[in-house]
């Protein structure tokens, strides 16, 4: 009896023997632009994502932010709408540090971003540690269980650390990238002090994780090795095995989102005791081919992804398109341990058959062992 999507993918993940190589596709991007503009094609409207890809044939793979919900002990949070702003600002007894944030569902994103940091100036350390030691973490699993049920066996729902694991939290959403390393380098025991206080609320994450019915928690998202090499031996490595080991003790297996450009990261990688590397990017979207990263890693890594976004996009030819995943194909031969997917997703303007055109590829050279 043929495996499910579902059964492939946790298969690949946990680096066991599957019928035929796994696919699990993401298309949040392409399907949050054209629902904010009425583009959908006229099959698809008012359908949701994943019944789209099933009508694909493809393996489903849905995002759901977190699990829990934060909530404060001895401060204020308020929240205003500026549009297209969002602003939190935390007022505690020792200072207040405001967030601005923009979400833009008709440019595809599903998550917000950053446009002003709540960390401004030294005098904002006290503040920002006084917010992270009155942090709960409290479980809110309703939202990612009706997700699970309307998966099911077709797929899977991918949730975790908030995308970012304590270090790269700060960096990316209360220092900010470029402000992070003036800071690392001119206050090192204030950013080591914030890390230690993160961490403390990471674990409380872990926990709930480590409980839930989540297959594959996400651990970190979104590396890039120009901002993340000179940090990552220190700060992600480490906190990245503590993590993948107390999850492994609750019988769990590990994923990073690795969209960027990783060539300087492949090596380090292996110390992290981390089992996915999701959303995989190579070349032409980074200088790297599939085929270094399997020679690099061997059979230590499941890795996720492997066809750029832009290889859904018009300029490319279907003949392109079917050269490079069949030469795709022929780079991971034997095929064990890799899972088909975007790296990192189908864009606005992709061509949403092709999805269903690695379906077809798949059943014509995916069975295992692959033999291209």
């Amino acid at each position: 009896m043929a495996m499910s999507h579902k059964a492939r993918i946790l298969a690949a993940a946990h680096r066991q023997a599957v019928d035929k190589l796994p696919f699990g596709a993401r298309i949040d991007v392409w399907y949050n632009y054209h629902c904010a503009h009425g583009t959908l094609p006229e099959k698809y409207e008012g359908w949701n994502m994943v019944d789209i890809l099933r009508d694909q044939g493809a393996g489903v793979q849905v995002r759901h932010m977190r699990i829990w919900k934060l909530e404060y002990d001895n401060l204020e949070v308020v929240t205003r709408e500026d549009p297209p702003y969002t602003i939190t600002e935390w007022r505690t007894p020792v200072g207040a540090v405001s967030l601005k944030t923009v979400f833009r569902p008709e440019e595809g994103s599903w998550i917000v971003y950053e446009v002003d940091h709540p960390f401004k100036s030294k005098e904002d350390y006290p503040v920002i540690e006084y917010i992270f030691q009155n942090t709960r973490v409290v479980p809110d699993l309703s939202e990612y269980q009706q997700k699970e049920k309307m998966v099911g066996e077709d797929g899977i729902v991918i949730t975790g650390m908030d995308m970012y694991s304590p270090m790269q939290q700060i960096m990316r959403y209360w220092l900010g990238y470029e402000r992070f390393f003036y800071e690392l380098h001119d206050h090192p025991v204030q950013v080591g002090q914030l890390y230690e206080l993160q961490k403390e609320v990471a674990k409380k994450k872990l926990e709930i994780l480590g409980e839930s019915s989540v297959e594959i928690p996400m651990l970190c998202a979104n590396w890039s090795d120009e901002f993340h090499t000179p940090v990552f031996a220190k700060y992600f490595s480490p906190w990245l095995r503590e993590a993948s080991d107390y999850l492994h003790s609750k019988g769990k297996v590990t994923q990073v989102h690795s969209d960027g450009e990783m060539r300087r990261l492949i090596p380090l990688f292996l110390e992290t005791g981390v089992d996915v590397a999701e959303a995989w990017t190579p070349m032409p979207m980074t200088s790297v081919t599939t085929g270094e990263l399997r020679k690099a890693w061997g059979d230590k890594v499941t890795v996720w992804g492997g066809i750029p976004a832009v290889l859904f996009e018009p300029q490319y030819t279907d003949q392109e398109f079917d050269t490079y995943v069949i030469d795709l194909f022929k780079q991971i031969a034997p095929g064990y341990n890799f899972i088909i997917g975007m790296g990192d997703n189908l864009p606005f303007d992709g061509r949403i058959e092709r999805v269903g055109r690695i379906v077809e590829l798949i059943d014509k050279y995916g069975s295992m062992p692959m033999k291209l």
